[in-house]
């Protein structure tokens, strides 16, 4: 069987969204850049079942629609990966709030010097009525 891969109509156009399950409002998706910048030893301190948070990060000079991954202390574990963050960036802008996220996932480990990694399940909240009005999305989160 060929890899696999869930497509998000967020926008106008199908994009595809490598390693990301989506189930309704619900997905689930690996962190990315989780072995920059020292971030190892922050994900050395999460645990399963863990609260983090999904915020953007639109002073990112390497991706104008970046959805960093975070810790309740603001510690920075990594990032969404960027098929999801170009679909999620403009209803997270109208949202103008941070996700809650679950670990659902550690993976990596000691064992073979293998590095540590997350997978993590949110779901999208609904938009309110306020901001339904001022946005131009052309979908519903409800469905």
């Amino acid at each position: 069987m060929a890899n696999q891969s869930v497509s998000l109509t967020v926008q106008p156009k199908l994009v595809v969204t490598p390693e990301s399950k989506i189930h309704g409002r619900v997905i689930t998706t690996r962190v990315v850049g989780l072995t920059f910048a020292d971030r190892q030893e922050v994900v050395a301190k999460v645990q399963m079942g863990d609260r983090i948070w999904l915020e953007r990060e639109t002073i990112n000079p390497f991706d104008a629609n970046a959805i960093m991954v975070t810790r309740n202390n603001g510690e920075q574990l990594g990032y969404l990966n960027k098929y999801l963050a170009c679909n999620l960036a403009p209803y997270f802008d109208k949202c103008d709030r941070p996700v809650k996220v679950k670990v659902t996932l550690l993976t990596g480990g000691s064992f073979d010097d293998f590095a540590l990694g997350l997978v993590i399940s949110f779901k999208i909240p609904k938009l309110t009525d306020t901001q339904r009005r001022h946005t131009k999305h052309q979908f519903d989160w409800e469905d």
